[in-house]
């Protein structure tokens, strides 16, 4: 078994990733780490409903996919940004268009039914902001036929926060379903 963490932080070791590191110890498998932030992935014209389809883009989204197919479970881990995903994490699964319309990938059908996890963290009642968001990877998961799994909502404020919330930290011990 493997699992796919994909990371929208923006920053190195911030608290969703402290989450994310967590919960990884107790996946009974390989880990392997995408840092969307250390990527290049650029934003694209919408051309999904033209007769060519999507202009080729040189960056790292493909390659990202096909790990992603390759992967047996996805764990995607962003902070909460303006209550949402991050910028990152969205432009990440906004090129989704773009692989869904490449045959090569096949990509909605290698999709189908992989076990999905979702950690997100903020601050300032993020428990209640964070639904929101927990939907829309609902929704994701939904309209890929992905399974979704579990989820978490963690609330740290400040940079390195995480590590001084034990229970939530304790939490990630029964993350993986």
């Amino acid at each position: 078994m493997s699992l796919l963490i994909i990371s929208g932080s923006s920053r190195d070791n911030g608290n969703t990733e402290i989450l994310a590191k967590e919960a990884a110890k107790y996946f009974d498998g390989d880990v392997d780490w995408i840092y969307l932030r250390k990527q290049t992935i650029h934003q694209i014209t919408d051309q999904r409903h033209t007769e060519n389809g999507f202009t080729p883009v040189e960056d790292d989204h493909a390659g990202l996919i096909k790990k992603m197919v390759q992967a047996d479970t996805i764990l995607f881990a962003t902070p909460v940004y303006w209550y949402g995903m991050s910028g990152y994490m969205k432009t990440f699964v906004d090129r989704w268009s773009q692989a869904l319309r490449d045959p090569d990938l096949d990509f909605k059908q290698k999709m189908q039914k992989k076990p999905v996890y979702v950690l997100i963290c903020g601050g300032d009642r993020v428990s209640v902001k964070g639904i929101p968001l927990i939907l829309q990877f609902q929704l994701i998961c939904e309209f890929m036929n992905m399974d979704f799994k579990n989820y978490f909502i963690g609330e740290a404020k400040k940079p390195g926060d995480m590590l001084k919330e034990q229970n939530q930290l304790a939490q990630m011990k029964h993350f993986f379903i």
